[in-house]
């Protein structure tokens, strides 16, 4: 038995994390033995020991480290598109992530194929030219703009099952797979944003291995 650190209760000496206050425990292996400390952050202290933990029987997935900021600046810069591209160059990594979630390749292309058809909608001058009335461009804008949101919203919820999949599977500790994007409301609001922010915090984190 040890006493947490964060609020001095008496846990189990292999014990991750604080069942009382959930603060994440580091663990100090024996002489001899490799330290097996987990170093999850716990969400809302916005902090993490970029350490490793245990779980060398699955791979480690390779993410990039994006400022949400960034994402939204090419985002509005390309019209929409940005989404798209940000998920098909991660695509094969998330559907490595989770042997039970996969991203649906039907939903993937809708989604792509909404964001294309609102990026050349809202040039409208441009692509479509003066000859289609403003209120039908503005009807399709909004048809097409709902439709892209809620499937961003479903490939949204299913990144967020695989990122707590993944963090159950490298981080035995039993609140691993809770912390991470365990807001549903978040994740239904800012979407990719929010699914980008806790790859930001897994690599921070040491589960996920940060490529340039």
């Amino acid at each position: 038995m040890k006493n947490c650190p964060g609020c001095g209760a008496v846990i189990q000496e292999d014990a991750a994390f604080c069942e009382y206050c959930g603060v994440a425990v580091k663990q100090r292996a024996e002489a001899g033995r490799e330290d097996s400390a987990s170093s999850w952050p716990v969400e809302g202290t916005w902090s993490a020991t970029p350490e490793k933990t245990s779980g060398a029987s699955f791979p480690q997935a390779r993410l990039k480290k994006v400022s949400p900021l960034i994402m939204i600046f090419f985002t509005l810069l390309t019209f929409f598109l940005y989404p798209v591209v940000w998920l098909f160059l991660r695509l094969r990594t998330f559907n490595s992530m989770s042997e039970k979630t996969r991203i649906h390749p039907v939903i993937s292309g809708l989604f792509a194929c909404a964001a294309a058809a609102l990026a050349v909608i809202l040039n409208g001058d441009s692509f479509i030219g003066p000859a289609v009335p403003q209120q039908a461009i503005d009807t399709a804008i909004s048809y097409i703009f709902l439709a892209n949101f809620i499937l961003s919203a479903v490939l949204t919820f299913t990144l967020r099952r695989i990122l707590r999949e993944y963090a159950a599977r490298m981080d035995k500790s039993p609140l691993a797979a809770k912390i991470v994007a365990r807001s549903e409301v978040f994740a239904f609001l800012f979407q990719f944003l929010y699914i980008q922010h806790h790859i930001n915090l897994l690599i921070d984190a040491g589960l996920v291995e940060r490529t340039n």
